[in-house]
């Protein structure tokens, strides 16, 4: 049995494949165990990843992007979420995105992940970075979601199903994420050892082809990993589990 690492920025929906393949046992038939390192942010997966100290990583491609455009090793080998589930979640006092002027909004890095999201939302509301709105660091979206019950942020974009938590405890959802693109991403560091990459892509696509006939299912096992709601968990896997065009996973 080989043993793999894989980084992740917090335990996080977008996730719920790798939670699958381990407790189905698609791992296990490829003869692999796979233990999950929170690195907190966004950047903090792409510098584990950087640096060895872990094997594969489920985080926002642009880091890697970015480390491969600069000549060094990281690589995006596959996508895992291409409809980002996420909405910009303010302080229940802000009812447009224009009360967000002069405010801070929460994110998990200033070079990656949520912030170029958030700033392109934002932009199509008039507001623009720095003029309009400070960043601030608060890491992933659950460190977010302390930050905005604290008040110490006036907005940030939240993912499933912290978005419905905070909606049903009175915070404003100003609209979803509508873009399309990778916001998870696999991403590897050369020369990758192929006798583990290949089968782990493999296990998580046949993962994310039992989810989405095992909704029930997968709710489940999503709440046991997050310590969240059943029901919170239930909605989040419908959203992910929505209709999108079909992907080949043949080549794998």
């Amino acid at each position: 049995m080989r043993e793999i690492t894989v980084g992740v920025v917090a335990p996080a929906y977008v996730n719920v494949p790798l939670w699958i393949a381990q407790e189905r046992g698609f791992l296990e038939r490829r003869g692999l165990a796979a233990t999950e390192r929170i690195c907190g942010t966004t950047h903090g997966v792409t510098g584990a990843l950087r640096d060895s100290e872990v094997d594969v990583a489920l985080t926002a491609p642009e880091g890697s992007i970015a480390d491969a455009m600069a000549g060094g090793l990281l690589r995006v080998v596959a996508g895992l979420t291409d409809r980002p589930p996420l909405s910009m979640i303010a302080l229940p006092r802000h009812h447009a995105f224009g009360d967000l002027r002069g405010g801070r909004i929460g994110t998990s890095s200033l070079t990656e992940g949520t912030r170029h999201v958030a700033e392109r939302m934002l932009a199509a509301h008039g507001l623009t970075y720095p003029a309009d709105y400070d960043f601030a660091l608060e890491g992933s979206h659950v460190e977010r979601w302390k930050a905005l019950q604290a008040g110490t942020i006036d907005a940030a974009l939240q993912m499933i199903p912290y978005d419905f938590m905070a909606v049903e405890a009175g915070f404003t959802d100003l609209g979803p994420v509508t873009e399309e693109f990778a916001l998870n991403a696999v991403c590897a560091r050369l020369p990758a050892e192929r006798a583990e990459l290949t089968p782990f892509l493999r296990a998580l696509a046949e993962a994310a082809q039992w989810f989405r006939g095992h909704v029930e299912e997968s709710a489940a096992i999503a709440a046991e990993r997050t310590s969240i709601e059943p029901r919170y968990a239930l909605r989040a896997c419908q959203a992910l589990a929505a209709p999108v065009a079909a992907v080949d996973y043949s080549y794998l």
